[in-house]
């Protein structure tokens, strides 16, 4: 055989899809949503307390971080920044600063930070912050 030869038939595709199941990514789509809610509803409650006018910017996906790098003290037009490569490393470092600056503004420790890169415990955190 020199050459393999592939049955990319009909049936065969449709039996390599569900090998994975459909349930759990149903489960996950449906646990991301939450997270997601739970987060912005988050970062919403602690724009209101820094006094930030456009609050709501938590719930839109890339508003959301120019309300961060706002309320942070960086300038927002990193999140230009963000689609460039190699230049989205140096505005994720200041995003980073903005979020330190942001919670150094509520009162709290900067070094719980580190902290929400634990799955589960970042939400507790989030919830401190906004919440605490």
């Amino acid at each position: 055989m020199l050459f393999p030869t592939y049955n990319l038939s009909f049936i065969y595709l449709i039996a390599q899809a569900n090998r994975s199941g459909g349930a759990g990514g149903f489960v996950g789509f449906i646990i991301g949503i939450a997270a997601y809610i739970f987060a912005s509803y988050c970062f919403y409650k602690i724009y209101q307390k820094l006094g930030e006018p456009n609050a709501w910017f938590a719930w839109i996906p890339i508003l959301n971080n120019w309300i961060m790098y706002k309320a942070g003290d960086q300038s927002p037009w990193w999140i230009i920044g963000l689609f460039i490569p190699f230049v989205n490393i140096v505005a994720v470092v200041f995003l980073i600063i903005a979020f330190v600056n942001i919670v150094k503004k509520l009162g709290k420790n900067p070094w719980l930070i580190l902290l929400m890169i634990i799955p589960i415990v970042n939400f507790v955190i989030l919830y401190q912050f906004a919440f605490g």
